[in-house]
């Protein structure tokens, strides 16, 4: 129900529209009937009115006057003025009062009615759209820390034009200092729960001042923009409060937060670079497996990975692991990690190290023939390098997968040996008898010089060349002179004794016995 009020000094024109009209029905209330357009704006000024409904013409106050002086206070009401024909000249200054309708006397009640009801229809369009406005308002300002953060988040990502960016600081409250800024990210560990963010995010908000902006970016870490006047404070405080936050968070929980801390810039326009700096410093700290405060310029002091020292020490690498002496190829990685670790490594810098190592790993698998034994399989290597978190975490991968490398390769090489040693027993078994029969022929036999046959022998069996063949003529000869009657003589020619006092002197050396003795001895 709107409220109108009607104004005309004439009694009979007040009565007629008063009592003529179907006042409720539609849609207004009469709330108040005036003589002149002083006694209306008083009545306006102290109630609400929607509509005026005015005569012209009037003592103390015209309608016109009445119109403007309404239309520079209360802009929101409606004005329909009543006028005769002679003073249509007045119809322009209406105009500009903001008058909605110019009726011209006299007006019939059904005129009337339908000038009531297209006015009506406006002011419930009107009262939709500040109904409107009022949800928008009230969804706007519950949206609006959310759209804080998403601005500061556009602020520092670049995304935002210099001319926006001023133009819409105001509306987020945030004076632009025009000074010095400063980036920190605050990368939360994975398993902390909301609450524990939302604690930190306060924390941070108390240790900040009006000035700077705390927000969250895409990945939900905590970011912080410092301004000052000057660049010494700056560093100051960004310090300290990234010491307090480090500290808090340790009596958040037990896994420790990593703080990145970006480069000093002395344009907010610039607030890119400071950020990209702050997150390549939570990246190092990621690579290297650390929970600590970083920052970008500490990373930039140290050197980039020399491309010579990673290649000496790859090929270092693939020689450790093709003579499979002891420790050496774990300590060769230990070396390629240790340069990593002392270097400037960005994430892609680490995919792009691992992935050649990872070749040079899994040709040596493919050289040494290893993947036909399911070696490959087993080791893994054609895992991503992006799958490690940390470096630390490709540091154990590869440590576990050299290892395994070296002990296929140790198996192997047992394997042949063995397999050489069996061979050499049959060449012995089966030559033995030969008087001539030497460590050469053997070796000649076998393709093996005498020094790397004696190793393998001594390795495989526990006993010399001569030990083993002295050994198996022994045997031959105890054989014999249990289950013939061959004489002394005669056995040492068999099992390939030449001098026959030489064979009885190693017989008695390694049985104890004479040939007599021993045979007697078998005989009971």
């Amino acid at each position: 129900m709107y409220k109108l009020i009607f104004v005309d000094d004439e009694d009979i024109i007040r009565e007629g529209i008063s009592s003529r009209i179907r006042w409720g029905e539609n849609g207004f209330e009469l709330t108040g009937v005036f003589g002149d357009g002083l006694a209306a704006l008083e009545f306006i000024q102290e109630n609400e009115v929607d509509v005026v409904l005015s005569d012209i013409s009037m003592p103390k106050m015209d309608g016109l006057t009445l119109s403007r002086k309404l239309a520079e206070t209360h802009p929101r009401v409606q004005i329909l003025l009543l006028t005769g024909f002679d003073e249509f000249e007045y119809a322009q200054e209406a105009v500009r009062n903001r008058v909605k309708e110019f009726l011209l006397k006299p007006i019939t009640a059904e005129e009337l009615t339908d000038v009531l009801e297209r006015t009506k229809t406006e002011l419930d369009r009107f009262a939709e759209a500040e109904k409107e406005r009022e949800r928008l308002k009230e969804l706007l300002e519950r949206s609006l820390p959310l759209l804080r953060e998403r601005f500061f988040y556009r602020l520092v990502s670049g995304r935002i034009n210099p001319e926006d960016i001023h133009r819409r600081l105001p509306y987020f409250g945030w004076k632009n200092e025009c000074g010095f800024c400063k980036t920190m990210i605050v990368c939360y560990p994975d398993e902390w729960n909301e609450i524990m963010r939302l604690a930190l995010a306060e924390k941070a908000k108390e240790k900040t001042e009006t000035r700077d902006a705390v927000f969250s970016n895409r990945n939900e870490d905590l970011v912080i923009l410092f301004q000052e006047s000057e660049e010494a404070p700056l560093e100051t405080r960004a310090n300290s409060v990234a010491e307090d936050l480090f500290a808090a968070a340790l009596s958040l929980g037990e896994t420790p937060v990593i703080i990145g801390i970006g480069e000093t810039v002395n344009h907010l326009e610039d607030v890119n670079s400071s950020y990209l700096g702050a997150g390549s410093a939570v990246d190092h700290a990621k690579i290297l497996g650390l929970s600590r405060i970083q920052s970008i310029e500490d990373i930039r002091r140290k050197s980039r990975v020399s491309q010579e020292a990673f290649i000496s020490r790859i090929r270092r690498l693939m020689t450790a692991l093709r003579e499979g002496v002891g420790r050496s190829s774990v300590e060769a990685l230990e070396s390629i990690f240790a340069l990593f670790n002392e270097s400037y490594l960005t994430s892609s810098d680490v995919v792009d190290y691992l992935a050649r190592l990872q070749y040079h790993l899994s040709d040596f698998v493919d050289e040494m023939n290893l993947g036909s034994e399911g070696v490959l399989n087993d080791l893994s290597l054609t895992a991503e390098p992006r799958r490690f978190a940390r470096l630390t975490e490709a540091h154990n991968f590869y440590r576990e997968q050299i290892l395994s490398i070296e002990e296929h390769i140790r198996k192997r090489r047992l394997d042949a040996v063995h397999s050489r040693i069996d061979k050499a027993r049959g060449i012995i078994a089966r030559r033995f008898v030969e008087k001539s029969f030497s460590l050469r022929d053997i070796c000649a036999e076998l393709y093996l010089s005498t020094s790397q046959f004696s190793t393998l022998f001594k390795e495989g069996t526990g006993r010399t060349f001569v030990e083993y063949l002295t050994e198996a003529r022994i045997d031959e000869a105890k054989r014999l002179l249990k289950t013939t009657d061959m004489k002394s003589y005669e056995v040492a020619e068999a099992v390939g004794y030449q001098d026959p006092r030489y064979f009885s002197s190693i017989f008695k050396k390694v049985t104890g016995f004479t040939t007599t003795e021993y045979r007697r001895e078998m005989e009971r």
